[in-house]
């Protein structure tokens, strides 16, 4: 990390949102509708709790060992050798994800608007971008992600002219297979939201840190705002069915006619998942990038970047041989690794940080 950058608490606000949203959007509400049903749209306000334990966490951590990452305090929490191993182990989480969302985006992109691209040149070409801005340091990140989530954000408002379309009477009836299926469908929201966990990789180039906490929980509330205003909008629209849709939010907009003239909007989302995945791709590539050069102490980490782009490229193939171990990875293993990475590591350190300092304290 270079020392003299800073970026401001609402500029790590801004770069959060599409971090958790970028992909979710998409495929949120097919993964939860088909656990809560109906009460898709509750999944969002339950997954606000591990959102605001993990902001917790990263403030916490940060309170105690300021200026420095998970993979560096991990070292002091629980000794060299263990330490190294942790944030090594983040920096193979954080390379395997990258390549992940490298290879969601890309089989989005072509298989309903580039359909004779190959995979390789979709994947090649965001991550290049990417590999530029992670070289340029955490304020060309910022940056990038100001202009970025705003853009982001405004094409959803184009839901709205499906107004005349939606059916509210799909919300009902609520609860009606009790509150189970809710929690189990929550599951997969709640690990996207544990992700807000990342904001700690922010923190050490933070102009105001002590103002993160407020701004990580802004952004929080409008990424679950943005969650439930999603969910309900495709449930409006497509009713029990919503369920069996793999991209119910690229039907909606696909739905959208208004006067005869303002119609085939897909390059709208396509703009929108171009952009969103831009700037989370970036964040999660940046996340390994430090983790890999704090884990071996090197001071500079920009030589680094291109081979480590080469190595995400190939994770996007090594981790996902076709799109089905894709969706089944999002839906059964996705929820509970992001719960250990972002949220029991963290409080296993944040709990040994507590015991030993509280030692050292009656030591003295």
């Amino acid at each position: 990390m270079l020392k003299t950058e800073k970026i401001s608490p609402f500029q790590i606000a801004l770069i959060m949102h599409p971090v958790i949203l970028a992909t979710g959007f998409l495929a949120l509400p097919t993964i939860t509708a088909q656990y809560a049903k109906n009460d898709l749209w509750i999944t969002g306000i339950i997954a606000f709790f591990p959102g605001m334990v993990s902001i917790y966490l990263a403030i916490g951590l940060h309170k105690l060992y300021p200026k420095m990452t998970i993979s560096q305090y991990s070292e002091q929490i629980v000794g060299k050798w263990l330490g190294k191993l942790i944030g090594f182990g983040y920096f193979i989480y954080f390379m395997s994800s990258t390549g992940m969302i490298l290879r969601q985006y890309a089989e989005f992109v072509s298989g309903n608007f580039l359909f004779s691209t190959p995979l390789a040149v979709i994947i090649g070409s965001i991550l290049l971008l990417s590999a530029f801005a992670v070289r340029g340091g955490v304020e060309v990140i910022a940056r990038c992600a100001a202009i970025c989530t705003y853009l982001f954000i405004l094409p959803l408002f184009i839901l709205l002219f499906l107004a005349p379309d939606l059916d509210v009477k799909n919300i009902y009836p609520i609860l009606s297979h009790g509150i189970v299926p809710v929690l189990k469908g929550s599951l997969t929201p709640q690990g996207w939201l544990a992700e807000f966990f990342i904001i700690s990789y922010f923190l050490p180039s933070a102009s105001h840190a002590d103002k993160v906490k407020k701004w990580s929980i802004l952004s929080l509330i409008v990424v679950v705002i943005g969650m439930t205003y999603v969910n309900m909008i495709t449930l409006f629209l497509l009713g029990p069915d919503l369920a069996n849709k793999i991209y119910p939010i690229l039907i909606a907009v696909r739905y959208i006619s208004l006067a005869d003239f303002f119609e085939n909007l897909e390059s709208v989302l396509l703009a929108m998942w171009v952009l969103g995945n831009f700037v989370k791709i970036t964040v999660f590539f940046y996340a390994g990038v430090v983790s890999y050069a704090h884990t071996f102490k090197i001071t500079d980490y920009r030589p680094i970047v291109v081979p480590l782009a080469i190595l995400a490229f190939l994770f996007s193939y090594w981790d996902i041989p076709y799109f089905t171990a894709l969706a089944n990875h999002n839906k059964l293993v996705a929820p509970f690794e992001l719960f250990v990475v972002f949220i029991v590591i963290p409080l296993f350190l944040l709990l040994i940080a507590f015991i030993r300092k509280g030692r050292r304290g009656l030591s003295k």
